[in-house]
């Protein structure tokens, strides 16, 4: 059969996905379990690992690696790529869209974007700003007051959100903070001050704010809390040397820690299951309009399951000319690749012979088997 731009997938080939799908989804714990057996004690990242590798550039960047990038991560030390990725103008990049999403600054409350290299990541790139005061510019801007309107609520969302704090706990710091918000003077933590900037100002010169900041940072990263002291001690590193965050995360990633998070699976994000598809896919990243959309559609499901993977087909679909055809790749190589390339991990046995078993069919293409993985569960897990 020859390939054709836009190709869409023949209802033969799509019964063939499913049948895969199911046989994948019956197959796949126990070979998630395989690949999940306990490292050696004092284990580190591992970059032998497709699986490994693809979750550093999920935690890093945001998405997959292209295939060039997880060539070269196969021949480079953990600690020269881990150094160049958190050096990274895209890491800094991801960064900033991760706090504009947990800040709720998305969308229609997104902050307008400062032109080339005056925008937030590329000072941050640069050495130009150090990662607090980013924080605190993205809290004192324009963006940010809007998305918060009031004394009640802004005041309440920075305690919560830079400190940690209970409001209902701290009734006299919320009432100190509501004055100072409205202009009236008032101390908060033992500083005065009368205005809106002051809160911020104040709240960010306090320790629990570097504190609160490398907590959520590491647990978004290494996806468990850090040991108290640890914490106590990244802050201080921190507020002494402002841009130190990168070489921070790079120490988080090529801990044990690190490593024993990659014993199991964890959700993508909705930003990392998309940004990861399109690079997978197309291997290039989704324009802002693109993921914008799609991220967009995701966020007001509870279940983003069956609408991930009916995205998944149709770029599929539209990509369907990137793949070999039928008679142009050996079969048994192919799935290997395929389980490699996208999941990050071999086939097991029985996976390899139901495979094989569907590709024998006259009607399937390669394009099935890469439908039947991308489709899957297991593709919106790390």
């Amino acid at each position: 059969m020859s390939r054709r731009a836009g190709r869409r997938a023949t209802r033969a080939e799509t019964v063939l996905a499913t049948v895969l799908a199911a046989a994948l989804l019956a197959l796949a714990p126990r070979a998630a379990a395989q690949d999940a057996a306990p490292p050696a004690a004092g284990a580190t990242l591992n970059l032998g690992n497709a699986r490994h590798v693809r979750a550093l550039y999920l935690d890093l960047l945001g998405r997959t690696p292209d295939a060039d990038e997880l060539e070269l991560a196969r021949s480079s030390r953990a600690d020269v790529l881990l150094r160049l990725l958190c050096g990274s103008r895209e890491f800094w990049e991801h960064w900033y869209e991760d706090e504009l999403y947990f800040f709720l600054l998305i969308d229609n409350a997104r902050p307008a974007e400062a032109p080339g290299e005056d925008g937030l990541p590329a000072r941050l790139a640069a050495g130009r700003l150090g990662v607090l005061d980013a924080e605190r510019e993205i809290v004192t801007g324009s963006a940010f007051n809007r998305a918060n309107p009031g004394n009640d609520t802004f005041v309440s969302v920075v305690f919560e959100q830079l400190l940690g704090l209970r409001v209902q706990d701290s009734p006299a710091l919320l009432q100190a903070g509501k004055q100072m918000y409205d202009g009236q003077p008032a101390t908060l933590f033992g500083q005065r001050g009368s205005s809106q900037a002051d809160v911020v100002g104040i709240v960010a010169r306090q320790p629990g704010f570097a504190e609160t900041f490398v907590q959520r940072q590491y647990r978004r990263l290494v996806g468990a809390a850090p040991a108290r002291e640890d914490g106590k001690r990244w802050a201080a590193a921190l507020r002494e040397q402002p841009d130190a965050f990168p070489a921070l995360a790079a120490e988080w990633l090529a801990s044990p820690a690190y490593a024993e998070r990659l014993k199991t699976l964890r959700p993508k994000t909705d930003t990392q299951f998309i940004r990861g598809l399109y690079v997978d896919l197309t291997g290039e990243r989704p324009a802002p309009d693109q993921l914008q959309r799609l991220r967009g559609a995701l966020g007001v499901l509870a279940d983003t399951g069956p609408l991930r993977a009916v995205i998944a087909r149709s770029l599929l679909d539209q990509q369907a000319e990137r793949l070999p055809c039928r008679g142009e790749v050996e079969g048994d190589a192919f799935v290997t690749a395929t389980f490699e390339r996208y999941l990050g991990r071999a086939p097991s046995t029985e996976e390899q012979q139901d495979f094989l078993v569907i590709y024998g069919q006259e009607d399937c293409q390669p394009a099935t088997l890469v439908r039947a993985i991308v489709t899957h569960w297991e593709y919106q897990y790390y």
